[in-house]
């Protein structure tokens, strides 16, 4: 294992609200000690010494929400993962149809990223347009808020789809006479279709996640998770045993932490037993996730009162589990011990899981758990100090502002709106706030996500919402992109930060995100990445090879 010492007079440490001058000492897989910058002279001479001058050397950055296995099959060549660039139903059509050309021979054809707030139409698209271009070929198309996927009549029948009215939640889209349309949303909707999406060999998931290894190292990112909250079937149990398989033949380059499904379950026996067998040095089977509601943009997010554009209701089919269910649960899976991640879109969602929680300390007496609220997209302003109150964790995806491309303006009204995506709000409460991408529902590029969150602009500079005041400063979006991700993992013990004794999970950046104009931030590049003490990504002159790291 190698000793050398990383120098900068900008690093940031995850914790302070700033950077500062200082040496970081590695030996093995750990900071050994933290020195001065100027102060290394009494460092042995066989100790290499690296000094990055203003470059940021911060700690790699840890996405405390994406879906890793969805996520490395969206990365791979098996994937089209350009649609998010589309404009239109057609346009995404023609766009599958040139990745086709360019990929020939597939026997299913994958796309992901199509969403209709970026389209100049504002409907959902259907099978017949598939069909057109794709007659005999099952098209599976899922949409970039993983909520919904799009099919042509080929993968309908190849998935065994059928119109089914009494799905406990979720919806298959069907025309007037009774046919499917090829649209389906929410998860139990889309579960047969998704399992044709993610249907490769054992060596082909090898290479999608050797793949993907390469990818996380190049964007900086040592920590991710799975969010998907699969059930514990024999299936499952065959994806998880491949990446804990690579992990322990070759190693990962970032540590995977698990959410398995909550609901349904006040015992957690089955969850145990996959921790005990399944977790590794870098994969881990963490906590439990529930999903409250939907999105908004196809009416399943979960409002307090009824949707601006659609006034006859508060939210499809809301919520998907019911309540009376999801709070024993909720309280059972605290009693054990166990965190909670609920998925919340809307405000009505947020404040039902805030007032489970609530309930549940009151059952359990705990409060050490970390549960934890995803997405927050918008809430009542009323609810935004019981974050800090009850001691719950703010999980939150600032590029998906973006993304909505102001969706809510239309769904939600002007009123709800001053208070989407509160991040700011939020966090002045003094909240633990976990900052994520829900990669691939968005990419993974870190520096997009940061640039979001401190400016609330989109890629052609344009501000995105209705609330730009609710933008963060530089060092609380990193703060919760590093340590406040490993709190939510309950990781911060080993990673998330700089300091003496702590994995030496750190990246060295080209420039310094603290000093530059804000509108570079998008163009920022990781050229150095050191995990646990090992060079796995080096665009610094083959600094790896020449010191042996």
């Amino acid at each position: 294992m190698a000793e050398y010492i990383i120098k900068s007079r900008a690093v940031f440490d995850g914790r302070a609200d700033s950077c500062k001058p200082l040496a970081v000492w590695i030996k093995d897989d750990r900071i050994k000690k933290l020195l001065p910058y100027d102060e290394t002279n009494a460092v042995p001479a066989d100790v290499p010494i690296y000094d990055m001058g203003d470059k940021l050397v911060m700690p790699s950055f840890i996405d405390a929400h994406t879906h890793i296995f969805t996520g490395a099959v969206a990365a791979s060549e098996y994937v089209c993962n350009t649609l998010d660039a589309c404009h239109s139903e057609q346009e995404c059509v023609e766009q599958m149809a040139a990745y086709v050309k360019a990929h020939p021979g597939q026997k299913r054809i994958r796309g992901t990223g199509w969403f209709i707030g970026n389209w100049t139409e504002d409907r959902m698209p259907d099978k017949r347009s598939l069909d057109a271009y794709f007659p005999d070929t099952p098209v599976y198309l899922e949409c970039a808020d993983a909520h919904s996927m799009w099919l042509n009549s080929a993968a309908l029948a190849e998935a065994g789809i059928r119109p089914n009215p009494s799905l406990a939640n979720g919806m298959i889209e069907t025309y007037p006479d009774g046919e499917l349309t090829g649209m389906l949303i929410e998860p139990e909707a889309y579960a047969p279709a998704m399992e044709k999406f993610m249907d490769f060999t054992d060596e082909e998931m090898i290479e999608i996640h050797r793949h993907f290894k390469q990818v996380l190292a190049e964007n900086g990112v040592a920590g991710l998770s799975e969010m998907f909250a699969e059930d514990y079937t024999e299936e499952t149990y065959k994806k998880y045993e491949l990446l804990k398989k690579l992990d322990d033949e070759e190693g990962l380059y970032a540590n995977v932490y698990v959410y398995t499904k909550l609901f349904g379950y006040t015992s957690f026996e089955k969850f145990f037993e996959m921790k005990e067998k399944l977790d590794s040095r870098h994969f881990q089977i963490t906590g439990l996730k529930g999903f409250i509601d939907g999105v908004t943009e196809t009416y399943t997010g979960l409002l307090l009162e009824p949707y601006t554009d659609r006034p006859d209701t508060c939210g499809e089919k809301l919520p998907l589990w019911p309540r009376a269910k999801m709070q024993e649960e909720i309280t059972a899976a605290n009693e054990a011990g166990i965190q909670v991640r609920l998925h919340c879109i809307a405000d009505g969602s947020v404040r039902m899981a805030l007032d489970m929680y609530e309930e549940a300390e009151k059952r359990t007496g705990r409060k050490d758990l970390r549960n934890t609220i995803e997405h927050i997209e918008n809430i009542h302003p009323d609810d935004i100090r019981r974050f800090k109150e009850l001691d719950v964790v703010a999980s939150m995806q600032p590029y998906h502002l973006i993304l909505s491309n102001n969706d809510k303006i239309v769904r939600l009204g002007k009123k709800r709106c001053r208070y989407e995506w509160p991040m700011k709000s939020i966090t002045n409460t003094g909240a633990a706030f976990a900052v994520g991408t829900d990669y691939p529902v968005v990419g993974l590029d870190p520096f997009q996500t940061i640039y979001a969150a401190v400016t609330r602009k989109d890629a052609d500079g344009r501000i995105s919402g209705q609330n730009p005041w609710e933008a963060i400063d530089m060092a609380t979006v990193l703060k919760g992109y590093t340590y406040g991700a490993a709190y939510v993992y309950q990781a911060e013990d080993r990673t998330g930060s700089i300091e003496e004794g702590k994995c030496a999970n750190l990246i060295v950046l080209d420039q310094n995100l603290f000093t530059i104009d804000p509108e570079k931030i998008p163009d920022t590049k990781v050229v150095w990445n050191i995990f646990e003490g090992q060079t796995i990504y080096d665009r610094l002159n083959n600094l790896a090879g020449a010191s042996g790291i």
